[in-house]
């Protein structure tokens, strides 16, 4: 008499390590692909930013038939240069420029007034603008 047995079928050690090998490698393969795909969306995210900033200066000299200064300076604070007669450090013109690139709230909150250093506007100073 034979008995009925069943036998149970399961994966090999063998067999188990070769599927992980085979996933392994498939991975490796993505991961530049995905490196790539991360790297080009950076580029891209970056020429937009820079084409923002182009806009805004456009959209700057369309509305006050000029470019942005350098820098705006407060007579009187600072430090002056002998050569130039120029009081600095000031505000920069990424700071003029910020009614441009849709932070009007944060332009308006500056005091333009003081110093970019001074205690007043050091909240505003320290926020990144995307």
């Amino acid at each position: 008499m034979k008995a009925n047995r069943r036998r149970c079928r399961a994966f090999t050690l063998i067999e188990l390590l070769v599927v992980i090998a085979i996933i392994a490698v498939l991975i490796g393969l993505l991961l530049p692909a995905v490196q790539k795909v991360r790297e080009a969306a950076a580029r891209m995210k970056c020429q937009n930013n820079l084409k923002q900033i182009g806009l805004a200066l456009h959209n700057y000299e369309g509305a006050n038939g000029r470019y942005p200064a350098g820098y705006i300076s407060t007579p009187g604070v600072g430090y002056r240069d002998a050569q130039t007669g120029d009081w600095g450090p000031g505000w920069g013109w990424l700071a003029i420029l910020l009614p441009y690139l849709e932070q009007g709230n944060l332009h308006q909150s500056l005091n333009w007034d003081l110093p970019c250093w001074d205690a007043a506007n050091a909240a505003q100073v320290k926020v990144t603008v995307p």
